[in-house]
């Protein structure tokens, strides 16, 4: 398989992921009995995981770089782009 259909592939996947979890956040909001939310929570935090580490692996490195100093503290970021 190449790059560009694994990459599409994994996007794919990741927004699955990202659905699901979406899906079972409103039945947790929505749900009567607290020990099922609770149940339901813990499935939206792997489900959002999974689709982060799945996003994290489709960017190239030079992407993940950029986000690595976007997300740094302002003192950081003008130091990393001067």
């Amino acid at each position: 398989m190449d790059q560009a259909n694994e990459k599409s592939l994994k996007q794919i996947q990741s927004k699955q992921l990202s659905d699901r979890a979406f899906f079972f956040k409103r039945l947790a909001i929505g749900a009567a009995d607290p020990k099922f939310a609770s149940k339901l929570q813990r499935l939206v935090e792997e489900y959002e995981r999974a689709a982060a580490r799945i996003t994290l692996e489709a960017e190239p490195a030079s992407l993940q770089a950029e986000s690595t100093v976007l997300q740094a503290a302002p003192a950081q970021r003008s130091a990393a782009i001067e």
